[in-house]
């Protein structure tokens, strides 16, 4: 595919042009409507399944209540169950778990570790994989409490299916489109940090023009389009390019890539590589975060808050460019 003119190239509209090719809807669509199962027993699960759907209602054949462990195996496309016990007693159900096809995550309250007097919520003690329980120690089973540690794990466990799981389960959104951002952001610095190794793009091209050549620039604008479609549709959102269109106010003012690469001129020492990576980085970071506010609030961000969401993101970059570019330019 030929580099685009840069003059013609200068308008979002424009660069939209030159990357929705890349990006396939129909396989974002998919991703959303893939069939997810999340089952929860025990005898505090309709507690547990009223803190997720304080969230949004659940999709009905998303999260289903079973009535033990052993019932999970034939409840259908179930890759995970949570287990809510009474307080006093975890351990008799759990006796035999090598033989379950699932993780299972067990929610505790009443008992464990405490913080200044009050029980606090902690991450589980083991990483949950078939056959195996995680006992999370929560404070309380109410939403907020949750996605400390349990949903972001319980995410981990549906990866490749993370997209259908929000989609299905709103508790889930905010923790996909996370999710999805860090990827992204990660996969932007490496495509900007290998190309300014190969090419060595100036310092000074960064700041009057953009972070990479063209090719590149359409690279990671392709990605970061396929992000907010993926994002948007893990907020329940069909696929389609007007979902680019109604984020341009968030992304494309106030604050720019340009005023980004000027920072990034101030806090990083060496020229060029870690620059340009670090831009992509953080921008792609910023799109994402304000791209799921949208979708979370209904509402765009305020310039000064994307400007804020910049200045917060380029800071992590300087940590993440400095940590990637040694293992990158390794034989």
């Amino acid at each position: 595919m030929s580099a685009p003119d840069p003059k013609k190239a200068a308008t979002p509209a424009a660069w939209i042009t030159h990357v929705r090719r890349r990006v396939d809807l129909k396989a974002v669509d998919e991703e959303a409507r893939k069939r997810v199962c999340l089952a929860v027993c025990g005898a505090r699960r309709e507690e547990f399944i009223g803190a997720l759907t304080a969230a949004g209602p659940a999709q009905a054949d998303a999260l289903i209540m079973v009535p033990s462990l052993d019932d999970a195996i034939t409840a259908g496309s179930v890759r995970a169950v949570v287990y809510c016990p009474e307080a006093e007693s975890t351990n008799g159900a759990l006796s035999d778990l090598a033989r379950l096809p699932f993780a299972v995550f067990v929610v505790r309250t009443g008992e464990g570790a405490f913080d200044e007097g009050r029980l606090a919520t902690m991450p589980a003690s083991t990483k949950p994989s078939p056959g195996t329980a995680a006992v999370y120690q929560c404070s309380a089973i109410v939403l907020a409490e949750l996605r400390k540690y349990m949903l972001p794990d319980i995410v981990h466990v549906y990866r490749g299916d993370e997209i259908a799981l929000a989609a299905a389960v709103p508790a889930f959104r905010p923790i996909v489109a996370a999710r999805l951002t860090m990827d992204c952001a990660m996969n932007s610095l490496k495509i900007a940090a290998a190309s300014a190794i190969a090419d060595h793009i100036p310092v000074l091209g960064l700041i009057t023009g953009g972070i990479a050549s063209a090719g590149d620039t359409i690279a990671i604008t392709a990605l970061q389009m396929r992000m907010l479609l993926r994002i948007a549709a893990a907020y329940g959102k069909k696929a389609e390019f007007a979902r680019i269109l109604e984020l341009l106010p968030v992304v494309g003012g106030g604050y720019g890539w340009r005023a980004l690469a000027r920072e990034a001129v101030g806090f990083i020492p060496i020229a060029g590589i870690p620059i340009k990576a670090a831009v992509a980085y953080a921008g792609t970071l910023v799109v994402g975060q304000a791209a799921s506010h949208y979708y979370e609030t209904g509402a765009h961000m305020s310039p000064g808050a994307v400007g804020a969401l910049y200045r917060e993101a380029t800071e992590r970059a300087k940590e993440f460019t400095q940590r990637f570019l040694p293992r990158l330019r390794k034989p």
